[in-house]
């Protein structure tokens, strides 16, 4: 143990002072990883990892910082693993037949839940983009530096252990360990700044139009540009291949009730499409959905308002509440992109392309015909729809 340090759960209260915390790590946990069934495990992780270094704390007064260090840390490595395995393991559209609208009794239930799993898969993907960012920076650090960065600050190994490893004293480690910061952050901040930029994280964050890291859905050769207030709630993305006009968007949202503040461009875009997910489908039948403020009943139309004029999709809904002041919209296509098979394609496909939608009969009643094109193989999906309503009649998944 350290010279005037004593363990963090010495005293006569050890208990309750787990019990105490624990409640408080769990929601860590589940912010971290975006993953509320995965929280109470990887809560009970960070204090048995926080019971086998009790003796290398060095200001028991901060024990409540040194936990959310160490969750954050256990959080992380799972987010990392997870990401990896989802990355392999996500499942694939179904099979080249047709899904009958039929299969599917309770619409609203199997949309949530499966566009919920969707965005937990996305978040977790995304998590792992920005640790092979971090990976990339760590790599231009001298080799020495970087395992001691490694294991301090991912393995919460004492700087004795590390210096015993290196063959140093404590306090050559220690420089090691701050010069090797300064350089990182540097890094981060110069070399890697656009890319940091891209996530929402960097310095530029909230300031005008910027790249995004989002490949525009519609064509499948851009990537998107955004403009994205945190604080409000506020997203736009536009493509500059596809944009006839400079208020052209593909995305326009002003609503924190549903982005909730979330860091990046991926991670707002992905809390929209879940969202969309799960307010429209099942609504559609009825022809109206709850205003998000007011809760009143708003009635979906083909035409648009007078001071509505979206374009870049051919075909959406409208909706408005005069009581709250709003006027929303949604396209076809962009349902079409929402539905939990268009996720998991996304997911094979980074890079796709939406075709116009297209009249046919099916059912007995007009429909429409979305195809949605991987860009970099033959991998198609067409969704079906109701001409009047946007519901999915069918689904035809087809694979190269």
């Amino acid at each position: 143990m350290h010279a005037g340090a004593r363990p963090i759960l010495a005293a006569a209260d050890d208990e309750t002072t787990w019990e105490r915390e624990r409640p408080r790590l769990v929601r860590l946990c589940a912010t971290i990883t975006g993953d509320p069934s995965a929280a109470e495990d990887l809560a009970q992780e960070t204090l048995l990892e926080a019971w086998r270094h009790r003796d290398s704390v060095r200001e028991p007064d901060r024990h409540a910082q040194w936990l959310t260090g160490i969750a954050r840390n256990v959080c992380f490595r799972w987010v990392r693993r997870r990401g990896r395995d989802l990355a392999h393991l996500a499942p694939l559209p179904g099979d080249d037949g047709l899904a009958a609208p039929d299969d599917a009794e309770a619409p609203s239930e199997a949309f949530g839940a499966d566009a919920t799993a969707g965005a937990s898969v996305e978040i977790a993907l995304e998590r792992e983009e920005l640790a092979a960012l971090l990976d990339r920076a760590l790599a231009l650090l001298p080799p020495e530096t970087r395992a001691a960065l490694v294991a301090h600050e991912l393995d919460e190994i004492p700087l004795a252990e590390i210096a015993a490893r290196q063959g140093l004293r404590a306090s050559a480690v220690a420089m090691r360990l701050r010069r090797g910061k300064l350089t990182l952050r540097r890094v981060l901040t110069t070399e890697l700044a656009g890319e940091l930029d891209a996530w929402g994280y960097g310095p530029t964050a909230d300031r005008g139009w910027e790249a995004t890291p989002l490949w525009c859905p519609v064509c499948g050769v851009r990537h998107l540009q955004g403009r994205y207030h945190r604080a409000a709630g506020d997203l736009w993305l536009r493509c500059p291949a596809c944009a006839a006009a400079p208020d052209d968007y593909l995305v326009e949202t002003h609503a924190i009730e549903i982005l909730g503040g979330v860091p990046g461009y991926r991670r707002a875009y992905d809390r929209l499409v879940t969202w969309m997910a799960r307010y429209y489908p099942p609504n559609l039948r009825a022809g109206a959905v709850p205003c998000l403020r007011c809760g009143r009943p708003m009635l979906l139309r083909r035409e648009p308002p007078a001071r509505m004029t979206p374009s870049g999709w051919s075909t959406s809904l409208f909706h408005t509440c005069p009581d709250c002041d709003i006027e929303c919209w949604q396209s076809l296509e962009g349902l079409v992109l929402a539905a939990p098979e268009a996720r998991r394609f996304e997911r094979r496909h980074a890079r796709l392309r939406t075709l116009p939608p297209y009249a046919v009969e099916a059912e007995g009643r007009p429909a429409l015909v979305t195809r949605v094109e991987s860009v970099t193989s033959r991998d198609t999906l067409a969704v079906v729809t109701d001409a009047a309503t946007f519901e999915t009649l069918r689904i035809h998944g087809a694979r190269s």
